[in-house]
């Protein structure tokens, strides 16, 4: 026989187009697995709401809004937040102030450093414990698996196309597929990148329709961003701000919303107006409230 390792060139790419859609199929599958609905139904807090909600981002604002709401925070006018009252007892709530404790720290830098914080840690792990939660080493160790097959792939269709080549075999399709696996191992690499946030599973949204949670949470400021996003925090103006300065997906709801004038300096619970947004004394420029 003639053929480069025994097999020819049709033959070898069918089989190689199989091996080059096997690593990442097997990939997905695992990861949908994951995902399944795994009959958990209760959901024990407001912060375990909030992350099968929204992430671990959502936690984030649930904690800031709950200290919003009790004046334990304070925005100035650039979305700057500044602790007002001693360290709270909550444990995600202490995080955040004394994250923010000195000259202050956006909402973008909080949640950041809130993903990386023990207490969120924690959270994760447990609502992984329960089923609602993705187990994120578990769904990375798929996509890894899928990158060392694809490596070895791909060694061995440049290993075919270096033999092929000088013995004048047509190696169009070849190259074609290499390069296919190529982009596959790209596509394997960013998909077990590590997700901070948390991948919810069938079983959460569920949970969050028809689960066994307290709904009185609703109700409060906290429970309200929890459900709902920072669009649904009780005072517009400082909705708004926080919105805007934390880079959130709600940009919309924060293009149509009023807002106080340039450099006002807002401060939870006093008036704008007679309305229900709040704003402080103006700090430096810019109009106040009311008009």
């Amino acid at each position: 026989m003639n053929e480069p390792w025994g097999i020819s060139g049709p033959a070898f790419a069918w089989l190689y187009g199989v091996c080059a859609v096997l690593p990442i199929a097997f990939a997905v599958a695992h990861e949908l697995w994951l995902r399944r609905d795994t009959g958990a139904r209760t959901v024990p807090g407001l912060y375990h709401l909030a992350a099968l909600a929204d992430g671990v981002e959502r936690v984030t604002d649930t904690a800031v809004a709950g200290l919003l709401d009790r004046h334990f925070l304070r925005p100035d006018g650039r979305g700057i937040l500044h602790p007002v009252k001693p360290v709270p007892a909550d444990p995600f709530e202490r995080a955040i102030v004394l994250l923010v404790h000195g000259h202050g720290t956006g909402l973008r830098e909080l949640r950041s450093k809130m993903a990386r914080h023990e207490v969120v840690r924690e959270l994760r792990a447990d609502l992984e414990q329960r089923g609602l939660l993705v187990h994120e080493n578990r769904r990375r160790k798929g996509w890894q698996y899928a990158i060392a097959a694809y490596v070895a792939i791909f060694a061995m269709g440049i290993a075919r196309l270096a033999n092929a080549v000088p013995l004048k075999r047509p190696v169009g399709v070849l190259v074609v597929l290499i390069v296919g696996v190529a982009g596959a191992i790209g596509l394997a690499v960013w998909r077990q990148w590590p997700d901070r946030s948390g991948r919810a599973t069938a079983a959460a949204g569920l949970a969050l329709r028809f689960g066994d949670w307290d709904r009185a949470l609703a109700g409060s400021a906290a429970g309200k961003v929890a459900l709902h996003g920072l669009q649904a925090f009780p005072d517009r103006v400082v909705a708004v701000t926080l919105i805007k300065t934390g880079g959130t997906r709600a940009r919309l709801f924060a293009g149509s919303a009023s807002t106080c004038g340039g450099g006002a300096s807002y401060a939870v619970g006093s008036s704008c107006g007679g309305g229900g947004s709040s704003c402080g004394s103006s700090s430096g420029g810019g109009g106040g409230c009311g008009g």
